[in-house]
């Protein structure tokens, strides 16, 4: 196949990644109420930057700032935090569709299997979605990505660099400090101590300012560890292990990682595995064999810390924005074990790309119901949302009940004019007198396993006014279930 002139080429993948992503991030929402309290953070870092006012201590917080810093930097010019960080995540997001073609052109020096592979990431409907987030997953990757490129090019000192990136964008990054060097080990027989002083920096620097904020260089993982406990107490169907349960999160990774792109990353990994002698000897081996094993240790240390979190209880539910990642890492790899097999067992080639068709297809028509249906759910949480905002006096002393955490930063109210049921008593009794004593007005319900009213009034949960809670508000939508309902508090019939 003729190689695309550079000066059409790079213009045209430019393009494809980054308009579906612009246009999601003015017009689709964000795809999880973690995003609202990135928009607040880079609205308070942005003024701050803006008023001389801003300091490194103002980065502590409950995630890593390199995103919430980039974005609030963009905001000073852009004054709109909403769209300033949905911007950041789409270039992001645009940036590794391109280090996917790169990645797949260095490892199968093939322009059309390095397209096609961009295509899958550039045209993804959970990529785009995701990318068009103000979230950090999507940025994470873009710098894991740029290192493995780079790890690739055996530029170690570049790759340690964005490995730092990385590393202060989301703390399971921290694991290219070891990944990388043992890479460049395998190659070189070597380790480049400067490239490991470099990612270093990421943890010194985090655990610093931990430590100068609260005097405790482990106060971010201290909150993390009770927010879990709390997520737990919250939710107690997800505090053990359930057959529903496990399904449910092994089809999140199978569906947003794709199973045509684990079942490549088995094959290769299991290449690896059988050829161990020969390829640490580099004997009788090809440039492509050799390179292959850095996106497959990569893809391995990421799902392995996936699985390890879940199986340990310290990840209890899987999302699917958490196999982006894998399939950014994964799609190269799946290009590469088509060309190997078609080089050494032709009739396998056929039968492994029929496969990956089949299940590449019904992968992405599950993604696009699944981004649907989402954004469904999100609309009646909007609605919800805009509702409060238009009949809740935020001055007056009155308060809100509602265990909806996406409703509650969509809202825009203050958090401290809401209760949920972790600050109420568990028996009906105390529980209302828990409501009169708060002064709640509203109360928002919704069937949530670890919510009071859900347990102790299930005529709520049914749409069912009981006194002294009056229906006056419900959205709903049929596919992906969701139903939401506010009931006023009041002796007598509002």
């Amino acid at each position: 196949m003729a190689k695309t002139p550079n000066r059409v080429l790079w213009p045209a993948l430019i393009a494809v990644a980054t308009i579906p992503r612009l246009l999601g991030a003015f017009f689709l929402p964000n795809a999880f109420g973690d995003a609202y309290v990135y928009i607040r953070d880079i609205g308070v870092w942005s003024t701050k930057i803006s008023t001389g006012n801003f300091h490194l201590t103002d980065l502590f917080g409950f995630w890593l700032p390199l995103y919430q810093l980039v974005a609030a930097l963009l905001n000073v010019v852009i004054k709109n935090g909403f769209y300033s960080g949905k911007i950041v995540s789409a270039m992001f997001g645009a940036g590794a569709c391109l280090f996917v073609y790169a990645i797949t052109q260095r490892l199968t020096q093939n322009q059309r299997a390095a397209w096609l592979m961009f295509l899958l990431i550039a045209l993804n409907p959970l990529h785009i979605f995701y990318s068009a987030s103000a979230m950090t997953d999507v940025p994470n990757a873009f710098f894991v990505m740029a290192a493995l490129y780079f790890v690739l090019d055996r530029r170690w000192m570049v790759a340690a660099i964005f490995g730092a990136l990385a590393g202060l964008t989301r703390v399971e990054s921290w694991m290219l400090i070891l990944l990388i060097p043992l890479i460049q080990f395998v190659w070189e027989r070597r380790v480049s101590l400067g490239s490991i002083v470099v990612q270093l920096i990421s943890p010194a620097f985090w655990f610093y300012i931990s430590w100068k904020v609260t005097g405790n260089w482990l106060a971010c993982f201290q909150q993390r560890e009770q927010y879990r406990q709390w997520l737990l107490t919250q939710n107690p169907d997800i505090a053990r292990f359930s057959l529903i349960n496990v399904l449910r999160d092994t089809g999140a990774v199978l569906v947003s990682a794709e199973a045509a792109v684990l079942l490549a990353c088995i094959v290769a990994a299991w290449f690896w595995f059988k050829n161990a002698r020969r390829l640490w000897k580099r004997s009788d081996i090809s440039e492509s064999e050799q390179l292959v094993l850095a996106p497959v240790l990569f893809f391995a240390a990421f799902l392995a810390l996936l699985l390890v979190a879940y199986l340990a209880h310290q990840q209890p539910i899987i999302f699917p924005r958490y196999g982006l990642i894998l399939f950014s890492l994964g799609l190269p790899v799946l290009a590469w074990v088509y060309f190997w097999a078609r080089k050494h067992q032709p009739q396998l080639a056929r039968r492994l790309l029929i496969t990956a068709v089949i299940l590449l297809t019904l992968d992405v028509s599950i993604q696009m119901a699944l981004t649907v249906g989402t954004l469904r759910q999100i609309a009646v949480q909007r609605a919800v949302a805009d509702y409060l905002r238009t009949e809740f006096d935020p001055r007056s002393e009155a308060r809100i009940f509602c265990d909806e955490g996406t409703v509650r930063v969509m809202s825009g109210i203050a958090e401290n004019k809401f209760v949920t049921s972790s600050d109420a008593p568990r028996n009906l009794p105390d529980f209302i007198d828990f409501l009169k004593r708060s002064n709640v007005k509203y109360m928002v319900i919704a069937a949530q396993p670890g919510s009071t009213p859900s347990n102790q009034l299930p005529q709520l949960v049914s749409g069912e006014s009981i006194q002294p809670f009056w229906l006056i508000f419900n959205s709903k939508v049929a596919f992906l279930p969701t139903d939401i309902w506010i009931y006023q508090m009041s002796e007598a019939r509002p």
